[in-house]
């Protein structure tokens, strides 16, 4: 009897003559740069007269969106960014541009999420005491407690429109 485990030292692996060369797929150069479409264009292929576009290429011809979007804002959030902007005026004023865009942009974050904290049923004042402080905090040059009085003033008008709605 013989044993078949002696001729086929790994029963589950092919002979090494059985297997198949690897597939390579020739390197593409990209087209260059006059050939390319814009974002905003729209590469048309010619279709014969009275031909109808197929799904695949509508789908494939779609127009892009150059910008994405802007985010519809509530007039809570309006009215939050309203109150966070009272009094900094003199303080953002004096600000770089870079330094300036970047409060603006942690200002717009810091009142999404203090509307989203004032849209639950538990209001948290301390976190959105912390939040205001924190932006605050990037003004150069103003004291630490007159920024604790002005997140304390603003947290309090934040909760008494939230109390309003």
């Amino acid at each position: 009897m013989t044993n078949t485990n002696e001729e086929k030292p790994y029963p589950n692996e092919r002979a090494p003559e059985a297997r198949l060369p690897e597939k390579t797929t020739p390197e593409m150069a990209p087209p260059p740069e006059h050939e390319r479409p814009e974002a905003g264009e729209i590469e048309t292929p010619p279709h014969p007269e009275g031909a109808v576009p197929t799904l695949a290429e509508k789908m494939r011809l779609k127009r892009r969106p150059k910008l994405p979007p802007a985010l519809a804002v509530d007039p809570v959030t309006v009215k939050i960014e309203k109150i966070l902007e009272d009094g900094v005026g003199e303080a953002y004023s004096r600000l770089s541009p870079i330094a300036k865009q970047e409060f603006k942009l942690k200002g717009e974050d810091t009142a999404r999420k203090i509307r989203i904290l004032v849209r639950g049923t538990h209001i948290k004042v301390k976190k959105i005491f912390r939040l205001i402080l924190e932006w605050l905090k990037l003004l150069p040059g103003v004291n630490r407690f007159f920024l604790e009085q002005e997140a304390k003033i603003k947290t309090d008008r934040i909760i008494e429109l939230s109390k309003r709605k």
